[in-house]
C-alpha cells in the first residue's frame, strides 16, 4: 500500500518553459548519468547564462561556441560539451525566455493526496533557494512533509542512498513508496532505491523511451489520482 510519494520537481511539478531551459535540464540529467559526478543545477544553468529559471538577457548575444566554452569549465565538461553541440545544432537562436510555471492540475492533485493522508516529498538537483522560489510562489509548502535539494543531502540522483534516506526519514518501506518523475534518472532513482512503484510523466524532458523502465507512464501528475487509484 502506498504511504509515501516522492516527486521530482522540474518537468514533473514545474513546466520547462523554453527550448533552452529544457535543454539545460536534459544536460543536467545527462551529466549525472554519464559521469556520476554531482554538479548543482545552478552551476550548469550559469554555463547557459540562466538566472532564476530564466534565460539571462546576455544569452541572446552569446554564440554556441562561447556557451560550450563555459560548459567545458565544469568537471568532465568536454564530454558534455560534445553532447550539447549535437543537441543545440537543431535549435534556433531566437527562442525567447519564458517563465517556468506550475504544471496544470498539479496543485489540485497535491492537495488531494495530502488530504487523503499520503506523505509527500520532493527531491531535486536544484538548490534550496531555487526550490523555495517555486514552493513559496505557489504556496505548496503545506503539502510537503520533506523537501530534499542538492545542498540539503550528501547524496544525489540516481544514488540508492538518496531515496532510502527519504524513506528512513518517514520510516516507510520501499514497498510502500512511489517515485514520480519525468526523466530516465528519476526512474533509475526509483529502481535503485527499491521503490514499490515507479511512475513516469511525459510533462518534462523525458519521452516514452526514456521512461520505459517505469511501471506506468502518465501524461502528467494530474492523472495520478484517477489512473493510479490513489
Amino acid at each position: 500500500m502506498v504511504k509515501l510519494i516522492v516527486f521530482d520537481k522540474d518537468g514533473t511539478l514545474m513546466e520547462l518553459g523554453s527550448h533552452i531551459v529544457k535543454l539545460a535540464d536534459d544536460l543536467i540529467n545527462e551529466f549525472s548519468i554519464r559521469t556520476n559526478i554531482h554538479v548543482p543545477k545552478s552551476e550548469i544553468k550559469n554555463a547557459f547564462g540562466i538566472m532564476d529559471d530564466k534565460i539571462d538577457q546576455v544569452i541572446g548575444s552569446k554564440s554556441t561556441k562561447s556557451v560550450v566554452k563555459s560548459l567545458k569549465k565544469l568537471p568532465n565538461g568536454d564530454v558534455m560539451a560534445s553532447w550539447l553541440l549535437q543537441k543545440i545544432e537543431h535549435l534556433t537562436s531566437d527562442n525567447e525566455a519564458a517563465d517556468i510555471t506550475i504544471i496544470e492540475g498539479v496543485e489540485e492533485t497535491l492537495k488531494q493526496l495530502h488530504d487523503r493522508g499520503y506523505k509527500l516529498a520532493i527531491v531535486s538537483a536544484d538548490d534550496t533557494a531555487s526550490m523555495d522560489l517555486f514552493i513559496d510562489k505557489y504556496n505548496l509548502r503545506t503539502y510537503f512533509d520533506l523537501i530534499v535539494t542538492s545542498d540539503s543531502s550528501e547524496y544525489h540522483k540516481p544514488q540508492k542512498a538518496l531515496l532510502q534516506e527519504i524513506m528512513m526519514h518517514f520510516k516507510v518501506d520501499g514497498a510502500d513508496t512511489m517515485m514520480v518523475g519525468d526523466t530516465e534518472m528519476d526512474v533509475e532513482l526509483g529502481r535503485n532505491g527499491e521503490a514499490g512503484k515507479v511512475v513516469g510523466v511525459l510533462s518534462g524532458s523525458g519521452d516514452a523511451q526514456d521512461l520505459h523502465n517505469a511501471d506506468i507512464v502518465l501524461n502528467t501528475v494530474a492523472e495520478m489520482v484517477e489512473k493510479l487509484g490513489l
